[in-house]
């Protein structure tokens, strides 16, 4: 059995608790409304940020991590369906987006209901540090807000530095596996939570380079969508950031294709051409390292936590996502 199985298997009931308590959460009525709610949270996903959430409180295995964990996950799907209406994208899983499958109203409308629901399962849990968990919520729904702009800004760019990929990236992707974990801390024992949220913190920014990775070397198949969206949509990866670096010493058609890439104009022959050129002038190769880096900072930061339970619990979750090809 693999490391991702061994941890998927390990984890299996907590998701299954999640699945059970989002199904309960979502009222009946007005079907208008709650059915395609509904239908968000049917297409499959791993729940790895409330999964996160519980390993986070296993230092007192009675903590009520429920409540907590499935905040995290309802904000995290309402990112997504905003997400995807700013950026007009018509699939997501493999499956029609809200806004398509429906209309731009009713997925807004949705979105924003889920923020509501989000806040009032977190309001449901008897936490004695509850005061600090809902600071600590209504952060990270500002920072993924910032994060999601400070994206779409950067389309229109062409002066993008890698400093400011990471800040967005840390805003968007980042912190909201630092709600997840923090929650749980705080939702158990409320010890090591700051080291908890650098491991969170850490863990988030190679989470995101390693997407950016995955979206031009991995395999089709594995990754369950044609690879080399991001080219085509003329994102700010690190992958591309890093290739701009090396402009002025490419040669005339490798920067073509760059600002083909830069300008969104590249097409389906410029995603071979780019995986060829980041291997080739070891971009690919930094963004390994990169991933590395990052996840050895965030498995330092939790290595004196006393529960052996937690400490092992994030470290599985680290190497789960640092080998995982989805």
């Amino acid at each position: 059995m693999s490391l991702n199985e061994q941890f998927l298997r390990s984890t299996e009931a907590s998701r299954a608790a999640v699945e059970i308590r989002l199904c309960e959460i979502i009222p009946e009525s007005p079907k208008s409304l709650y059915d395609p709610i509904r239908s968000v949270f049917e297409s499959p996903g791993k729940r790895i940020r409330p999964v996160l959430t519980y390993l986070a409180s296993l230092a007192d295995t009675k903590t009520d991590w429920l409540p907590a964990a499935c905040a995290v996950e309802l904000l995290h799907n309402f990112t997504l369906v905003h997400d995807d209406i700013m950026d007009n994208a018509d699939t997501r899983r493999g499956e029609l987006t809200l806004h398509k499958r429906y209309d731009l109203n009713t997925a807004i409308l949705a979105g924003d209901t889920i923020i509501a629901l989000a806040e009032e399962s977190l309001a449901s849990g008897e936490y004695h540090l509850s005061h600090e968990m809902c600071r600590e919520f209504s952060f990270a729904f500002r920072c993924v807000c910032e994060g999601q702009a400070y994206d779409k800004e950067f389309e229109t760019r062409t002066d993008v530095s890698i400093e400011e990929y990471i800040r967005m990236i840390d805003l968007k992707s980042a912190k909201m596996l630092e709600l997840a974990v923090v929650l749980g801390a705080l939702a158990s024992d409320g010890e090591n939570v700051e080291p908890m949220r650098e491991f969170a913190h850490h863990t988030g920014i190679a989470f995101q380079i390693r997407d950016d990775l995955l979206d031009l070397v991995a395999d089709e198949a594995a990754l369950g969508k044609k690879i080399g969206g991001d080219i085509l949509e003329g994102k700010r990866t690190y992958l591309f950031l890093k290739a701009m670096e090396s402009f002025g010493s490419l040669e005339s058609h490798d920067q073509e294709m760059l600002l083909r890439i830069q300008n969104r104009n590249a097409t389906e022959d410029d995603i071979h051409h780019a995986k060829k050129l980041f291997t080739h002038i070891g971009v690919v190769a930094k963004a390994e390292e990169a991933i590395e880096q990052e996840t050895a900072t965030a498995r330092k930061s939790v290595e004196n936590i006393r529960s052996s339970e937690v400490r092992k619990g994030l470290m599985s979750f680290s190497e789960y996502l640092l080998t995982r090809n989805f």
